[in-house]
């Protein structure tokens, strides 16, 4: 790659990043991608044929098309939505599939790139083995063909098929695999300091001079699990709080107040609660005293860290709801409360199928604090039909111990759990009687 087209992708990364905020590395990738095959540069003469962009909703996905499209003079895309292939007939949607792709070739041979844009790909294609309508394994199949005819050497000019859905795992499988999609690329929550470029990034372009002593740092810092959609929203319910005062610009401190009626995106399926000081229930002031130490060392380093409240559940809620409350007055990160016994299914694969999205999810919105109520519903010792689920958990706690997650792990149980699952709990008990 030479100096000259090092220096262009950098430059429009720059333009880029100043309308939507994705992380360099990310974007360099990709705008290296199609500026090279614009400009008949790739060194292959199989280039990537398929993107995958996944990740929650509002992290910039199909915001990044439309302004990859404007900023590096792309052809408009081919944008293919679910709804709007659908068909009651039988063999339509197929057909319609054909023709945008028929179009898109076209299209590749007189201008030498042509995008194919699906959003939410997932409702396409989703996994064959998982629905039971003939609709879906037939549109899966007919775009799986589509797509391997892309790889026609005698074809003149590419076309290139990106795909964007919230949920990878939903996939259809044989999509996934090299020569289809070749790329996949995660749209992660930001972290801190990109919450401060995108939130930036907004006030230059929505805001403007309507704002007055925003201290970005600190928004950042307790906008946790927020998207660039979310950090939106926050600055729209700023200026609607300031418009019912009688003001036309934000301040700080309406940033701050209306920040806990929005609830992050990568947040929504859960249920994030307000942890509440409970000291005042306990009566073992010593246990009181070790609450207050193993929080203040989480959050002086934070890494993770599992606890087990092996007790009657009304005496690990005030448990963990004390930690928590210690730690997110701190942090500033989400609490997030989930009860086992929703993991229950008598379908196979199910239980483990949500295991596996809670792990996933908490690794976007660290540091946070999660207390799994009545983890013995899914971690019993003596329950043959846990294995998979058990198998499971022990893959995460296994990676987030290893990895050092910023994740501070409350479980608590009335029956014992499995012995493999337990060694990776700190036990902590309840002296006082309840």
């Amino acid at each position: 790659m030479s100096d000259e087209f090092k220096e262009e992708v950098r430059k429009k990364v720059k333009e880029i990043q100043q309308k939507v905020y994705i992380k360099d590395d990310i974007l360099q990738k990709i705008v290296a991608l199609f500026l090279a095959l614009k400009e008949r540069k790739f060194p292959s003469r199989k280039p990537p044929r398929g993107l995958l962009f996944y990740g929650p909703p509002g992290t910039g996905k199909t915001l990044l098309m439309k302004v990859l499209a404007e900023k590096l003079e792309l052809s408009e895309p081919i944008i293919i939505r679910g709804p709007e292939i659908i068909s009651q007939y039988y063999g339509k949607s197929e057909a319609r599939l054909r023709q945008l792709f028929a179009f898109a070739k076209e299209k590749a041979e007189k201008e030498d790139l042509a995008i194919i844009f699906i959003d939410e790909i997932d409702s396409l294609a989703p996994r064959r083995d998982l629905v039971r309508g003939e609709l879906e394994p037939r549109l899966v199949g007919q775009l799986l063909s589509l797509m391997d005819g892309l790889e026609r050497e005698s074809m003149k000019g590419h076309v290139v098929v990106i795909g964007s859905t919230n949920r990878p795992e939903a996939l259809d499988p044989a999509l996934r695999r090299p020569g289809r999609f070749d790329l996949e690329i995660e749209f992660d929550p930001p972290d801190a300091n990109e919450r401060r470029e995108i939130l930036k990034i907004l006030l230059n372009n929505y805001v403007r001079d309507k704002y007055t002593n925003i201290k970005l740092d600190e928004i950042a810092e307790q906008t946790i699990g927020f998207t660039g959609a979310d950090l939106l929203q926050l600055l729209n319910e700023a200026l609607l709080q300031a418009t019912l005062e009688g003001r036309d610009y934000i301040t700080h401190e309406d940033l701050l107040k209306v920040k806990n009626n929005i609830k992050p995106s990568a947040l929504r399926e859960f249920n994030a609660e307000s942890p509440k000081d409970r000291s005042n229930e306990i009566e073992d002031k010593g246990l009181i005293e070790k609450l207050h130490q193993i929080a203040e060392d989480f959050c002086r380093k934070p890494g993770f860290k599992a606890v087990l409240l092996q007790q009657p559940l009304q005496s690990a809620n005030k448990i963990a709801s004390t930690i928590a409350y210690i730690v997110c007055s701190r942090l500033h990160c989400p609490y997030i409360v989930v009860r086992a016994t929703w993991f229950r299914s008598r379908w196979f694969g199910e239980m483990e199928k949500s295991i596996r999205e809670l792990f996933e999810k908490i690794k976007r919105i660290q540091p946070c604090v999660v207390y799994v109520k009545n983890v013995d519903a899914i971690a019993a010792s003596d329950d043959e039909h846990l294995h998979g689920a058990i198998l499971e958990l022990l893959e995460y706690l296994t990676e987030f111990s290893d990895n050092n997650k910023e994740v501070f792990l409350l479980c608590s149980a009335t029956e014992e759990i499995h012995p493999q699952i337990r060694k990776y709990f700190e036990q902590l008990n309840l002296i006082h009687k309840e």
